[in-house]
């Protein structure tokens, strides 16, 4: 999976005509991300994942302990992919208003591109099968892109470009918004695709920051 925006979703991997030449961990895991989606996680058991990822049921295990390890380390690289986009988007930047600008319309881009990615991170409710924490992909988190954001906020506050509000609601303004969408969005409710809306939806975030 790449990390940026430019990624594709991984279930394409599958449409290759020659996926073999994909190692059996990128087609186990764009297997299982096809699948997950569409027939859920329950449903789908080790030889699905066989049958779709072109790799023997040994190997799958070779790879995973078990179908919930398939399903994290799918997460994981979901949120590392996802927010590596979000920082690549932002590289270079200082201002806090382009920041915020570029987070969200970069945010909203990448669930668009990554369609089916975006189903497994925003629609399924990883909890009912993934034991321990769940990390949320729009946690702040001390990675290079919640440092930045970080950075950034505080310093639009001590400058007065940003009014001082309380982290969380900062959080919910910038993460909250434009996850809202696209899950209403993915879900059928919002009919305009998250780029075509990225600009209105950046503009209103930052409005509602933004010191008067």
């Amino acid at each position: 999976m790449k990390n940026d925006n430019s990624s594709v979703d991984l279930s394409n991997l599958l449409e290759k005509p020659d996926i073999t030449r994909f190692s059996p961990r990128e087609r186990i895991l764009a297997a299982a991300l096809k699948l997950f989606v569409e027939q859920g996680y329950f449903n789908t058991n080790v030889p699905d994942l066989s049958r779709d990822s072109k790799c023997s049921v040994g190997s799958i295990y070779h790879n995973f302990k078990n179908k919930e390890e398939v399903a994290r380390a799918l997460y994981e690289e979901g949120i590392s992919a996802f927010r590596k986009a979000l920082y690549n988007s932002l590289e270079g930047e200082t201002d806090p208003e382009k920041i915020v600008r570029k987070l969200i319309i970069s945010f909203l881009r990448f669930s668009e591109l990554n369609h089916q990615l975006s189903k497994y991170l925003w629609l399924c409710r990883h909890n009912e099968f993934m034991s321990g924490m769940i990390h949320h992909p729009t946690r702040v988190g001390f990675d290079p892109l919640g440092r930045k954001l970080t950075s950034a906020i505080k310093e639009g506050m001590r400058k007065g470009k940003i009014r001082k509000l309380k982290a969380h609601i900062v959080w919910s303004v910038v993460f909250g918004i434009p996850v809202g969408y696209v899950r209403d969005w993915l879900d059928g409710y919002n009919k305009a695709p998250p780029g075509k809306v990225a600009e209105t939806l950046a503009d209103s975030c930052w409005r509602s920051l933004r010191a008067d």
